[in-house]
């Protein structure tokens, strides 16, 4: 009887590991792809589209410009948008 025992135990604790490898897997797996994604789209389009007039043609954009271009025309986007908020609303917070 304690034989049989084990042998589920055992059983039992092989497929545990199976799905929890699986499932594992599966989420690090969409983890990759959304934050390549937004990475992707946060990062790397803006730059793009901002240096892309600058470069010669048929050459890519330094990859150190269209980071530190993206993130300055965030940081605009940002500042645009609380100034927009502070000359729509009606009650400011100055």
């Amino acid at each position: 009887m304690f034989e049989a025992l084990i042998i589920l135990s055992l059983e039992r604790e092989f497929v545990e590991e199976v799905i929890g490898s699986v499932f594992r897997f599966i989420g690090r797996l969409l983890v990759e792809i959304v934050f390549t994604a937004i990475f992707e789209v946060i990062f790397r389009f803006p730059g793009n589209i901002i240096c892309k007039p600058f470069t010669k043609d048929g050459e890519e954009p330094n990859g150190f410009l269209v980071m530190i271009s993206s993130i300055l025309f965030w940081a605009l986007v940002v500042a645009l948008g609380y100034f927009a908020y502070l000359a729509l609303s009606s009650d400011p917070n100055v």
